[in-house]
């Protein structure tokens, strides 16, 4: 009960509370009957621990559990104010708790090179990493409503039974056909007129420190592996990101099984573009002011020793020249990125070009 009160206080004094009645606004005015009511709350840990220090610990280690008292909250927040009127039960609400930040401290930082590492804790990470590869949107679901197939049982009819996704969960264990009722042990049936589908992504992302093994930097190891992770984006955070960008996330941990496969990912609650200072080294200086006395001395020498590993220096300047001209020319900004990528092919086999 005081944690709840003290949900309450936080979304008063942070504006939370005149978001969620806007949201139910839009519900409400729609005059439709849903499964699932979603709402998105944003959360700010430090300004949560301040108010009370049990419910900030609690958000950061269970925030699966925590957003239970927020449904809570919310619940009868509508009741009170009557904010939706198609409203029936409690499980009808879901929220997603977004943190505008984490502590800066180790243990929030998802290392997964870092043993022994609770898979099953499910609590709020944070990473960074560079978008590597992306996969198309595709649909999950959300949320379902079932219905007892008990004729005269009571929850044949209403909203009892409402299960929405978790983290880390699969399809099946949100939609499937042998969920049986608590009542009378009846199996449950789905009413598919009901089903609330969401946006799904799935991307790629490798460390931030592999552009320092591809820059020739050495970390006084012999042999270093570094190993993508897979990222899910759903609903609003799907199709946000771009290749190649760097970006700070935060998210829950889970492990998925996928036959005798089992693959660690990150639900993603929040997002932010991590946008990495540049710098230019000293020998680039250096270079530059040796060639000063030409214009075009420098961009030589950089399109002869450019991607020296793949092809001799001194060969296919011209290709090499256009493409360091195209990577200067290529804006940071998000609204104005190209969508092209800069490829350097060196084969024989022109049907490989062609494809």
């Amino acid at each position: 009960m005081k944690m709840r009160e003290i949900v309450l206080i936080y979304l008063d004094r942070s504006g939370g509370l005149q978001k969620f009645v806007h949201d139910c606004k839009k519900y409400n005015d729609s005059k439709q009957s849903y499964a699932v009511y979603r709402f998105i709350i944003s959360i700010n840990p430090s300004d949560i621990a301040e108010l009370d220090a049990t419910l900030g610990n609690y958000i950061l280690h269970n925030p699966i559990q925590a957003a239970q008292i927020f449904q809570s909250v919310c619940f009868v927040a509508i009741k009170t104010l009557s904010l939706i009127e198609q409203l029936q039960t409690e499980a009808q609400i879901s929220i997603l708790l977004k943190p505008t930040h984490l502590p800066p401290l180790p243990s929030y930082i998802l290392n997964l090179s870092a043993f022994p590492f609770n898979y099953t804790s499910q609590r709020f990470y944070e990473s960074e990493g560079i978008v590597i590869a992306m996969g198309t949107i595709t649909k999950y679901t959300q949320g379902a409503r079932f219905l007892c197939t008990g004729e005269t049982c009571p929850f044949s009819e209403g909203f009892r039974y409402i299960r929405v996704h978790l983290p880390g969960a699969t399809e099946s264990a949100t939609v499937r056909n042998d969920f049986v009722c608590s009542l009378c042990s009846s199996p449950l049936q789905e009413d598919m007129k009901f089903r609330v589908l969401g946006d799904k992504q799935i991307v790629e992302m490798i460390d931030a420190k592999a552009l320092n093994a591809l820059k020739g930097y050495s970390n006084n190891k012999s042999h270093f592996r570094i190993q993508t992770f897979t990222v899910f984006l759903r609903d609003d955070l799907a199709n946000r990101m771009t290749i190649g960008n760097h970006y700070k996330i935060i998210g829950i941990p889970a492990c998925v099984q996928n036959g005798s496969q089992a693959t660690v990912c990150i639900e993603v609650n929040s997002m932010l573009f991590f946008n990495s200072p540049t710098f230019i080294s000293d020998n680039f200086k250096h270079l530059l002011s040796l060639t000063s006395s030409s214009c075009w001395r420098f961009t030589a020498i950089l399109a002869n020793i450019f991607a020296s590993q793949v092809v001799p220096p001194g060969t296919y300047n011209t290709l090499k020249l256009t493409i360091l001209l195209s990577l200067v020319l290529t804006c940071e900004k998000d609204n104005e990125i190209a969508d092209y990528l800069d490829l350097l092919i060196v084969t024989s086999d022109t049907l490989i070009i062609d494809r």
